[in-house]
């Protein structure tokens, strides 16, 4: 049997008071700028849930944004259970990062969607740089993008038996102020196959 697991220091500003419920930790440091000029604080992931993103500024779009997909995995999390089984490391490495789908960065189109199906980040481009950037955040490094790619959660979130990944992945464009963030369930229910994405929060449709 393996517990479910969440990477809690992946989280910061959350504080998780209660091992026996953690679907609503408690918020601090989160204050951004609304259009009409007021400042908000968000002291709660149900607060930020109820915010209308469109009355963000500019400035602070991403980062409300990037705190709207963290509490998304932690409402994710809440779903997870104990697996039987396991088919991926221990620890993730470099290694396994390029074995993974091509399609586990943030779609921007669906262009990008069909280029990247079936293909791994290796096969998909070969030249890409792939480094550990602290324990469990990896970053991505291509000629026009930068992705960094963080291990949030660990534990059954498909009600199969078989451990499954919850990862964060970022995009930003080198080169040009495009940037994205998406919520991905990486599953494996053969280790003898390649790992499969299971749910992504941002699909293309």
């Amino acid at each position: 049997m393996i517990d479910a697991k969440l990477y809690q220091e992946q989280f910061p500003g959350f504080s998780f008071v209660s091992q026996l419920d953690i679907s609503q930790p408690a918020l601090s440091n989160y204050e951004y700028q609304s259009i009409e000029g007021g400042k908000l604080v968000i002291t709660s992931c149900k607060q930020a849930n109820g915010i209308d993103i469109s009355k963000i500024v500019d400035y602070d779009y991403f980062r409300f944004k990037l705190l709207l997909v963290s509490c998304k995995a932690i409402d994710k999390y809440s779903t997870a259970s104990t697996a039987h089984t396991n088919n991926f490391p221990s620890k993730l490495n470099t290694n396994f990062i390029y074995q993974l789908p091509a399609a586990i960065t943030p779609l921007l189109s669906k262009a990008d969607t069909i280029k990247r199906q079936d293909l791994s980040i290796k096969f998909y481009d070969a030249s890409i740089q792939i480094t550990l950037e602290k324990e469990n955040i990896f970053k991505l490094l291509t000629k026009a993008d930068e992705v960094y790619l963080t291990l949030l959660a660990r534990g059954d979130f498909t009600s199969d038996g078989f451990e499954d990944l919850l990862i964060q992945s970022e995009w930003y464009a080198r080169n040009a102020h495009g940037k994205h963030v998406d919520l991905l369930i990486l599953s494996r229910p053969d280790k003898g196959r390649p790992v499969e994405i299971g749910w992504r929060l941002n699909s293309i449709d």
